[in-house]
């Protein structure tokens, strides 16, 4: 199993960057296809932001992160970038419970609220990025 383990080891930093990339520039991009939804979700929630513009600038933030985390560029500061996009989505539970949870209230999850909890797990993936650009640094420079 050692093998499978080392393997596993040199895998999880590239694969956990190329996936966060793919979600978020999946889902930067469909704000450009439509933005609607997002202007939707913000009207319930953060209204002072729900308007095209303010979606296609988060659109191009992801986009730009994507691109970063593939290229394997100043992933610390795009880790917490990526930490800071999702901690917006998930301040909607707090801010707007009924967008999540709807009237059977907590815990029971409405659609937008399933889709609103897998930022929690993108959060994390987003510190990991942080963390392992830092071991990196360490590693490269002897430390």
């Amino acid at each position: 199993m050692d093998p499978l383990f080392r393997l596993s080891e040199r895998l999880a930093a590239p694969a956990l960057r190329a996936s966060l990339a793919v979600v978020l520039g999946w889902i930067g991009a469909l704000k450009f296809a439509d933005p609607e939804p997002v202007v939707g979700l913000l009207s319930a929630s953060f209204s002072f932001l729900a308007f095209p513009a303010f979606v296609y600038g988060l659109g191009a933030a992801e986009l730009a992160a994507a691109a970063l985390l593939l290229a394997g560029f100043a992933l610390r500061w795009v880790g917490l970038l990526c930490a800071g996009l999702f901690t917006g989505t998930l301040a909607i539970f707090l801010v707007a419970p009924a967008v999540s949870f709807g009237d059977a209230g907590f815990p029971r999850l409405t659609l937008a609220g399933e889709f609103l909890l897998k930022d929690l797990v993108l959060f994390a993936a987003s510190l990991a990025v942080i963390a392992l650009a830092a071991e990196r640094r360490r590693v490269v420079a002897g430390r």
